[in-house]
């Protein structure tokens, strides 16, 4: 009888082993095997700016915001820096200083950043400024003379000891208490070196931005635009329509601003 018993034992101990043998081979079998990836090529990102969910269509009245002011605008023109590209394996890809920055205006239909030879790699995080950091400003208008000289034709910069406007966004609005449509302005950025409003944004991408020498793909940035005004800080127009060099009010619409990136759709397009 012991010796049947022995028999049974080792005839289940056989199988179980076999049968995970068996599920360790599918598994080993059903795992995605990645392509290698080589050489280098672009990445665009374009700035979809939209208003409550919906694209921003200028220069027409859209629905009030959670502080009761209806927003009609005019242009939405910024500026975005220093990106970093993180990849699958945690890898950090820094885009060159000296030809890393970048606008965003929307008057001239300038939606698309271009970042040159990426490294391949599947990217999943995507880090960037919006402004001009500190570092980079104390360089000296000699040092971005060409840039500055860019920035300038599209109104974002003051004078040189203001420095840079991060974002020039203008309209005209209606409180919901009043009947009139009434001018607005803001014109944000750091004060000079006395006040340092650039800020970085990190975002997560759902898809992976496969780049290599045959793909260069194209990553839809959407910027909910409602929440320059109503996001972790409410900004309400009535109460100062124009903020210029405003040392409460422009860090709170910069912090805001952070807010409203998002990753949408990557396209992988090969490259011809």
């Amino acid at each position: 009888m012991k010796r049947i018993l022995s028999y049974v034992a080792l005839f289940l101990f056989t199988s179980v082993a076999l049968t995970s043998c068996s599920t360790d081979d599918n598994s080993d079998n059903n795992k995605e095997v990645k392509e290698v990836l080589e050489g280098k090529n672009d990445v665009t990102f374009t700035f979809n700016h939209k208003m409550f969910g919906e694209e921003l269509k200028y220069n027409e009245l859209n629905k009030a915001n959670g502080n009761n002011e209806q927003l009609n605008v005019a242009f939405l023109k910024y500026i975005i820096s220093n990106f970093q590209l993180t990849n699958d394996k945690g890898g950090i890809y820094t885009y060159p200083k000296d030809k890393g920055y970048f606008f965003v205006d929307s008057e001239t239909n300038d939606f698309k950043v271009t970042l040159k030879d990426v490294p391949a790699g599947y990217y999943t995080k995507v880090k960037f400024g919006v402004g001009v950091d500190q570092e980079k400003y104390l360089r000296g208008e000699g040092d971005q003379q060409e840039f500055w000289d860019l920035c300038k034709k599209h109104d974002l910069t003051w004078g040189w000891l203001t420095g840079y406007k991060f974002i020039n966004y203008q309209g005209t609005f209606i409180n919901g208490t009043e009947e009139e449509e009434a001018g607005f302005q803001l014109h944000i950025g750091s004060h000079g070196s006395k006040l340092d409003n650039y800020k970085e944004v990190v975002l997560n991408s759902k898809e992976e931005i496969k780049v290599s020498n045959k793909y260069a793909p194209t990553v839809d940035l959407n910027v909910e635009t409602s929440l320059l005004l109503d996001s972790t800080n409410k900004i309400v127009l009535k109460e100062r329509p124009s903020i210029m060099v405003d040392k409460e009010r422009a860090p709170k619409i910069m912090d805001n601003a952070t807010t409203m990136y998002s990753i949408g759709k990557v396209i992988i397009q090969k490259s011809l």
